[in-house]
């Protein structure tokens, strides 16, 4: 879903949290072979999507 001021939403896979992609609810980790990855603030997963 896109919200009204344009933002795409992120979902967690595992526990489906949901937030604005940039609504500064999501952790960024570090991983050694990827570099920095979202995280979910809920259940630390970061299995996440983005969704329309």
């Amino acid at each position: 879903m896109v919200s009204e001021a344009g933002v795409k939403q992120k979902q967690c896979f595992k526990c489906r949290f949901e937030a604005a992609a940039d609504a500064g609810e999501w952790v960024t980790t570090t991983h050694p072979s990827l570099g920095d990855i979202t995280q979910c603030p809920e259940c630390g997963s970061t299995n996440i999507h983005g969704i329309e």
